[in-house]
């Protein structure tokens, strides 16, 4: 009952101690939130400023969605996984923020730009 009254939720994960979290730790977290707050129009899902808790889906590709998002704070491994993120799985998304750790060059950036001079 409860999942379908929550629309705003902010998520700090911050690790202590000496154990090495997995590297999948934080998708299935992400994953599960959809899963669980089905009206959800906001969501900061921040994990601490350590690298190895930044989201990652390139490794294990999810098959999270949301047509109720509208708002979405999180920190990502690499610019590919922010591209994830965009491909309409939230087709309502309107505010995007945003924290990338990697930035390449990606395959699935198709765009082509012609620069034109003039002295």
């Amino acid at each position: 009952m409860v999942k379908n009254q929550i629309s705003s939720l902010a998520i700090d994960i911050t690790k202590y101690g000496k154990t090495i979290p997995r590297q999948d730790e934080n998708e299935i977290i992400f994953n599960q939130i959809f899963t669980m707050f089905t009206n959800l129009k906001y969501l900061n899902f921040g994990p601490s400023s350590l690298f190895l808790q930044r989201l990652l889906f390139s490794t294990s590709p999810s098959t999270i969605f949301s047509s109720t998002l509208l708002e979405l704070h999180v920190c990502l491994f690499s610019f590919n996984d922010c591209l994830y993120l965009l491909d309409g799985r939230f087709d309502q998304l309107r505010v995007f923020y945003v924290h990338i750790s990697w930035i390449e060059f990606s395959s699935r950036l198709t765009s082509h730009r012609t620069v034109i001079c003039f002295p």
